[in-house]
């Protein structure tokens, strides 16, 4: 018998960029630590993604709590200290959630409106996000709705089999990737324990135009694939796409690649 095993383990520092694989993390209450504790903004607060600027995800960026550090292949590379952040209060929000965050460098705001191709400027949410859900009862960073996401190979390798091409785990962005099980097995799981960690599976995750860019290009898909085939069938309520579950973690820990996902629930 197959036992769910974490497979791969994936963060991404700024909103939309381009993730950073890990062999172990540490789980907080907004998620994986260090994910999506930066983003960036126009200069009224708006955030970009890659909904509209697929070019961030060409961006590789790394942080570790006290340096920032920013790569792309057209760019020279740039890192600055947290000292060496303004810190100044700047209201933002994500998806109708208005919380505060705070201002980086003028340094760094240059860079990213390089890449985006437009004045903007990149925020960080600071050691404790400000950002708390009620909906769900956790602080979250400047994740879309939720701390952390769970996909399993198995729902990807379903996916490929019913499309021209093949697409990859990085266009879907999960934080978990779990190998193991039956295709879309996570749909059904309700509470799981990886490493110290429980887990709340708590809702799927709807997609969008998103999942067409090509992570290694920032180019989205003429075809509009693989959301195509994901609409002919993983359309749920209200004729949304699902693809993934959206997790919660109910206390801190460490986790590993290559831990036992046990199914509690």
């Amino acid at each position: 018998m197959t036992v769910p095993t974490l497979a791969a383990i994936h963060r991404y520092p700024i909103k939309s960029t381009a993730g950073e694989s890990l062999e172990r993390a540490r789980v907080e209450e907004e998620g994986l630590e260090f994910d999506r504790r930066f983003m960036a903004v126009k200069p009224d607060g708006t955030f970009l993604t890659a909904r509209t600027h697929p070019q961030l995800e060409r961006i590789q960026a790394r942080f570790d709590g006290s340096r920032l550090a920013l790569a792309h292949d057209h760019f020279d590379p740039l890192a600055l200290p947290v000292d060496a952040f303004a810190g100044v209060p700047f209201e933002t929000e994500v998806w109708g959630d208005r919380f505060g965050a705070t201002t980086t460098h003028d340094a760094l705001d240059s860079w990213i409106s390089e890449v985006a191709g437009e004045p903007a400027r990149l925020l960080w949410v600071g050691e404790t996000s400000a950002r708390y859900r009620e909906s769900i009862g956790v602080r979250v960073s400047f994740a879309d709705g939720y701390p952390l996401l769970l996909i399993s190979e198995a729902s990807l390798a379903d996916l490929n089999a019913r499309t021209d091409g093949t697409h990859i785990m990085a266009q879907f962005r999960p934080n978990l990737v779990v190998s193991g099980t039956q295709a879309f097995a996570e749909d059904s799981w309700e509470r799981i324990r990886i490493g110290d960690v429980v887990f709340r599976v708590d809702a799927p995750c709807s997609r969008c135009a998103m999942v067409t860019v090509d992570p290694a290009t920032g180019e989205r898909r003429r075809d509009k694939e693989p959301l195509k085939t994901l609409a002919g069938y993983r359309r749920g309520e209200k004729g949304k796409v699902y693809f993934g579950q959206n997790l919660i973690a109910e206390n801190r820990g460490d986790i590993r690649c290559g831990d036992t996902v046990e199914i509690l629930k």
